[in-house]
């Protein structure tokens, strides 16, 4: 009886230091904002309608994210945008609507996409990209994967002729630890 409840004591003695431990390591988390971002060109020739364009994003780019690469613990997504940052088309021309359209991020088999409809190509007009279908736990794998990663728009127009620019933004709290 004596050597269990000595053993008892020492297995909570045991989990009570290794619990302490890890409450005091999480003490000195750092934790940071990061934009990881791109701009993907969409060109859509006279007579077509229909475009897919990607680009590539590398998390690495944010100096932060680099800096505690090795020690990245937890990524909070708190906003992605979609924001046309330039249109190139004919003088006078009536502005382009983008009919349908998708946007998305992906990483091997991780996706995170949204649906777009009805959208007018205009200088700084922008969509917000919320978590409606869980998008944004996607996004976490993403990033937590640590890989660079694909930015694509698709989708067609109402008409062609046209050259814009979509600036996408995804704003995260990250969590690192140094030790």
């Amino acid at each position: 009886m004596k050597t269990f409840a000595k053993t008892f004591i020492l297995l909570f003695f045991i989990s009570a230091t290794f619990s302490s431990c890890e409450k005091i390591k999480s003490l000195v988390d750092v934790k940071f904002d990061s934009e990881f971002y791109t701009d993907v060109t969409v060109d859509i020739l006279p007579g077509i309608t229909n475009f897919n364009e990607s680009a590539t994003i590398n998390p690495r780019d944010d100096s932060d994210y680099d800096k505690y690469y090795d020690k990245l613990k937890k990524f909070d997504i708190k906003e992605i945008t979609g924001t046309i940052k330039s249109v190139n088309q004919e003088m006078g021309a009536e502005p382009v609507t983008i009919k349908t359209g998708k946007i998305s991020f992906k990483s091997g088999t991780i996706e995170a996409s949204w649906a777009i409809s009805n959208f007018l190509v205009e200088v700084g007009n922008s969509v917000v990209l919320d978590n409606s279908g869980g998008q944004w736990d996607k996004i976490n794998d993403i990033l937590d994967a640590k890989k660079e990663f694909t930015a694509r728009v698709e989708g067609n127009t109402d008409k062609g002729d046209v050259t814009f620019v979509v600036h996408l933004v995804i704003k995260a709290e990250v969590t690192a630890n140094p030790l």
